[in-house]
C-alpha cells in the first residue's frame, strides 16, 4: 500500500459553524495495480456507489441527480453517542483518464435520526496503461466540523481537538486499507462477470 498526502481540495474549504466543534481533515492515498484493460478498470470505478460503498463505516449511498451522490458514514464517540457525516459530492469524468468527486452545498434536506454533521470530501482516481493491465492512483481527502456531545464539552477545546486529529488518522488509514481490501476483492469479482 501506498499512503501518501497528494491531494489538495481545489475548492473552497467548509465554513465553520457556531458553536463549539472539533475541526478535522485528512488526506490519503493507495495505488492500485489491476491486471485487466483500462477501459474495464475505469468502467468499475464509475460505478460511484458500488466503489463508496467500500468505505468502512459506510451507512449508505445514493444519487439524487444524474451526477450527485450522498454519502453517509457512521461514527460512534466512543461514549455510546451515534453520529453520521453527510458528504454531498458531485462527480466530473474524464473518460478513460479521471474520475473526480467534489464537495457541493445542493443535496435534498437531510432526514436522518440522530446527530449528522456535514462534511467536504474530494476524491480522484487516475487512470494509466502498464504492460500488465491498469495502475489507479486512487486519493481522498476530507474535512468536517464535528459538534462536541453532551459531556465531553465540558473537556478543555485543546485535548478534544488533540484526540480528534489522532483518531482521524487512524480513521484515514482504515478508510484507505479498507477501500483497497474491498476493491481488490470485488474488482476481480466484477471483471470475471463482465
Amino acid at each position: 500500500m501506498h499512503m501518501s498526502q497528494q491531494l489538495h481540495p481545489s475548492s473552497a474549504t467548509l465554513r465553520a459553524p457556531s458553536g463549539r466543534y472539533i475541526e478535522l481533515g485528512g488526506e490519503a492515498s493507495y495505488h492500485f495495480r489491476l491486471t485487466a484493460p483500462l477501459d474495464l478498470a475505469y468502467e468499475y470505478f464509475c460505478d460511484i456507489p458500488a466503489v463508496l460503498r467500500m468505505l468502512p463505516d459506510t451507512l449508505e449511498v445514493r444519487a439524487y441527480a444524474h451526477d450527485r451522490f450522498r454519502l453517509l458514514v457512521g461514527a460512534s464517540d466512543g461514549h455510546g453517542h451515534s453520529m453520521a457525516a453527510v458528504f454531498d459530492l458531485a462527480v466530473r469524468l474524464a473518460p478513460g483518464e479521471a474520475i473526480w468527486l467534489e464537495p457541493v452545498s445542493d443535496g435534498p434536506p437531510l432526514r436522518q435520526n440522530g446527530s449528522t454533521f456535514g462534511g467536504a470530501l474530494w476524491a480522484e482516481a487516475i487512470f494509466q496503461p502498464n504492460r500488465l493491465g491498469t495502475d489507479v492512483a486512487y486519493s481522498v481527502a476530507i474535512e468536517m466540523h464535528i459538534p462536541i456531545p453532551g459531556v465531553l464539552r465540558l473537556m478543555p477545546q485543546s485535548f478534544l481537538q488533540s484526540l480528534g486529529e489522532k483518531t482521524m488518522a487512524v480513521k484515514m488509514s482504515q478508510m484507505i486499507d479498507g477501500l483497497a481490501r474491498g476493491v481488490h476483492h470485488d474488482f476481480d469479482v466484477w471483471a470475471a462477470q463482465a
